[in-house]
């Protein structure tokens, strides 16, 4: 009978761990700033307004900085997670394999999503050893997102998913990951409407 009750309360530990950490990196939408405290690794550091740096219980070796917005009554709506320096070269290979690398490792999860990878019509700059630097110019975009309506399977609490590849110059860039509770529309609304 001991076993017994020693293998349901292993059960049960390993689903609540599982469930206490199942979001990403580890953080749930609705959290504290409280439960945040709980979860972080250093103290979160208040950059701005309700824009708070943490160290989640579950990092990628990728990224290096993560950010989350937390409002009083909503708690955590906005999840941030962006890349060290990737060094590559002028044709952006090492940044697009790294943004490829993610996207289809988020598509496993979250299935379908929509790829925009465009350089405005108008850039002279459209030989393909020129994707750095139309990227800083903010001439090009490569943006994957994931929503409802591009078919993704998204949880009842997430509106949607985006990474972006950036430039920083013609031979580094970053990706950025951002997630987005469901409230995240309304809190913006009401933001709006204060000022």
């Amino acid at each position: 009978m001991n076993l017994k009750r020693i293998s349901l309360f292993l059960v049960l530990f390993i689903f609540l761990i599982f469930d206490m950490f199942a979001g990403p990196f580890g953080i749930q939408f609705g959290m504290s700033l409280e439960q945040i405290r709980q979860i972080s690794s250093t103290p979160p550091q208040n950059i701005e307004n309700d824009w708070y740096r943490i160290t989640p219980p579950n990092t990628h070796e990728l990224f290096e900085t993560y950010n989350v917005q937390i409002h009083p009554t909503f708690g955590v709506y906005f999840i941030q997670a962006i890349s060290r320096n990737i060094n590559t070269n002028s044709h952006g290979a090492e940044l697009i394999g790294q943004f490829n690398n993610i996207v289809s490792s988020i598509s496993r999860i979250y299935g379908d999503y929509f790829l925009r990878d465009h350089l405005n019509s108008e850039s002279i700059f459209n030989r393909s050893q020129d994707f750095m630097f139309t990227l800083q110019r903010g001439d090009r975009e490569l943006v994957a997102f994931w929503h409802r309506e591009e078919g993704s399977t998204l949880p009842d609490d997430m509106l949607e998913i985006i990474v972006v590849a950036e430039a920083s110059s013609s031979s580094r860039g970053f990706i950025i990951l951002e997630y987005y509770s469901i409230n995240f529309d309304k809190i913006e609304e009401e933001r709006s409407s204060v000022f």
